[in-house]
């Protein structure tokens, strides 16, 4: 299952862009929902989309990132309000627009120095802000991709914890400033930015308690884009086939048990928006991987090629135990290791959707969607 961000190319940020990108969607062979896109003016297209059965979340980018420029305070707190109002849950990207544009000038362009120009305090006051709108208007809050372990303590401070899912990425896990040697080089250019080495460290430390979910904030860049300017090198890092296997590894080696796996990696994440997914029980989705968790193997060593169109990770070499045999989408075999993709063959029930690109049933009154 996979939550699609708005960003992409065109921003899903109107009814147009939704149900083109729903069509699209028709012949993936997982699960795909959708998160619209908050722009400043569109509350109207975002109340339209919350109706979209496919569609599970507003993203809002509170500070710039790659497509989004991010918006303003008063935008930001009248999408939450409105979205306490209709039901729907929020995702933030929590940076700090100000904080962000008051380190111009200061530091070397380089990925490197990334991290300095998009500091940690501007990641923990944009935090603060979601918190204190969530606390005003009651909202189902996602703090997205966060990089360090003082995002949980700020959502256990809270007072609404049980409206916050912390959200953390494989490469904030793994991957800290350290490692961008040369310091030109951009596939480590992501936004928020990797951390130190210490504050991995501590954000790894909260895996066994008090990370929600890990999600992957899959951003395929091509080699390419990455090799520009690094004013001109987009931000992101790919890396969504790794995640799972990562988290397998993890559990193998300790850092948590069977149930925390199952809860970080799709158990959690499916009750925060209510996805009828996350455990084997009756009436729920048949949405499983077979493990052989006795696998050992490496990133790009024999066997294994990244299958990302981009056709790079940062994970290379990295030893991994516990691997992916097979994947069961509602029943029926969606991957195996041995025989691939079969043909799609999914029934129309099976696409989550009562009309042409998961369209909410009509209504007296409905005209075209524009």
């Amino acid at each position: 299952t996979c939550g699609d961000m708005p960003n992409t190319n065109p921003a899903t940020t109107t009814l147009r862009a939704l149900e083109d990108k729903l069509e699209r969607a028709e012949a993936c062979p997982a699960n795909l929902y959708v998160h619209f896109g908050a722009e400043p003016d569109n509350l109207a297209a975002v109340r339209a989309a919350a109706q979209y059965p496919r569609v599970k979340a507003l993203k809002i980018f509170m500070g710039p990132s790659t497509g989004h420029g991010g918006l303003p305070p008063a935008a930001v707190e009248a999408h939450v309000r409105q979205c306490a109002e209709i039901g729907l849950p929020v995702i933030v990207h929590a940076e700090d627009l100000e904080r962000i544009e008051a380190q111009a000038g200061r530091h070397p362009a380089d990925a490197a120095h990334h991290g300095d120009w998009r500091p940690l305090e501007a990641e923990l006051s944009a935090v603060r802000q979601a918190l204190a709108l969530a606390a005003r208007y009651p909202v189902r809050l996602c703090i997205a991709h966060s990089t360090s372990a003082r995002v949980v303590e700020l959502a256990e401070r809270s007072g609404i914890r049980e409206r916050i899912l912390v959200e953390v990425t494989a490469h904030h896990l793994t991957l800290a400033t350290e490692r961008i040697v040369p310091p030109e080089d951009n596939r480590f250019k992501v936004n928020p930015p990797l951390r130190s080495e210490a504050e991995r460290a501590a954000l790894f430390g909260r895996l066994a308690g008090g990370i929600d979910s890990l999600g992957s904030d899959h951003a395929p860049h091509t080699l390419a884009e990455k090799a520009q300017p690094y004013a001109q090198a987009p931000s992101g890092i790919p890396g969504v086939e790794y995640q799972f296997p990562l988290a397998l590894t993890w559990w193998r080696q300790g850092v948590f048990d069977l149930q925390r796996l199952i809860d970080l990696t799709s158990g959690n994440v499916s009750r925060f928006f209510g996805l009828n997914k996350g455990a084997l029980e009756p009436g729920k989705d048949g949405d499983l991987v077979l493990v052989d968790p006795a696998a050992h193997w490496i990133v790009g060593g024999s066997g294994d090629r990244v299958a990302s169109q981009c056709g790079w990770t940062l994970y290379g070499g990295m030893a991994l135990q516990g691997r992916v045999e097979a994947t069961v989408t509602a029943g029926r075999l969606a991957w195996s290791r041995a025989g691939g993709w079969p043909a799609p063959d999914r029934p129309e029930a099976e696409r989550g959707a009562s009309g042409s690109g998961g369209k909410p049933p009509a209504q007296a009154g409905d005209g075209c969607c524009d």
